[in-house]
């Protein structure tokens, strides 16, 4: 048997040991966007949420949704408290997006701007609507920094910076910071087209949902409103592979 001389046995010993946050920089931006991506959700769910906006520290607004979501085929709502707005159902298909209110009398839906804030909070009805940001932005690798983060404490992060493909998204650039350790997305940052920072997302409450282990807790704010945020906490997350397409057109939203 041939001996590994120890020039060898250290050279080995030292590829093995080289940091994840290293050897990630030679994935593609676009295959580690992916997986941060499904980090938060898999690639079709059906989740329910709490959605709660606060103001200068204090609740302001708070509902319950059921979020049905399949990667390139669309995205539903569902309102289910408040009561006021129980039933209330959003579309988010492609770059439309769609709201229908049983109780208003009609069968129309109405189309919305997804860039417009969601039943009043930070987020926009895009962040809801389409979690999702390959099919969005145009990636690249920024570089790799510690990241402090509120529940997790110093994590080693890659950074990828990402450039609207088109004016329909709502921000003209994010920044995005995902765990080097297993590409979980941690925080983002959002610009406006003047190239203002615009909004702050953080991921946190990482815990055990749907397989693995997930951020359900998400923090948005914003800038120009500095005292307000809005939390949407996961409370029920379910890997649904097998939802039908059919589910996500106009005539299933208004029927």
């Amino acid at each position: 048997m041939r001996r590994i001389t120890a020039p060898a046995l250290l050279l080995v010993t030292a590829w093995f040991a080289v940091p994840r946050f290293l050897t990630a920089q030679a994935l593609l931006p676009d295959e580690i966007i992916r997986r941060a991506e499904r980090s938060v959700f898999p690639d079709a769910f059906v989740m329910r949420a709490s959605l709660q906006t606060l103001e200068s520290g204090r609740q302001s607004s708070s509902m319950e949704m059921v979020v049905t979501f399949k990667r390139n085929v669309g995205s539903r709502i569902e309102l289910l408290e408040p009561p006021r707005s129980r039933g209330i159902r959003f579309l988010q298909k492609e770059d439309a997006l769609w709201l229908f209110n049983p109780q208003a009398g009609t069968s129309q839906a109405i189309r919305l701007s997804p860039k417009a804030a969601f039943q009043g909070s930070v987020f926009s009805n895009r962040d809801i609507g389409d979690p999702q940001y390959s099919t969005e932005y145009t990636m690249s690798l920024r570089g790799t920094e510690t990241l402090d983060h509120p529940a997790l404490g110093e994590v080693a992060a890659i950074v990828l910076e990402g450039t609207a493909r088109n004016e329909t998204v709502a921000y003209s650039k994010v920044d995005l910071w995902v765990r080097s350790s297993d590409d979980m997305l941690l925080k983002g940052e959002y610009y406006a087209k003047s190239g203002l920072l615009f909004k702050r997302v953080l991921f946190t409450g990482i815990r055990e949902m749907a397989g693995r282990e997930r951020p359900t807790v998400i923090r948005m704010v914003s800038f120009d409103q500095p005292d307000r945020e809005s939390i949407l906490t996961v409370e029920n997350l379910q890997d649904r592979p097998e939802l039908p397409d059919s589910l996500f057109n106009l005539a299933a939203l208004t029927r």
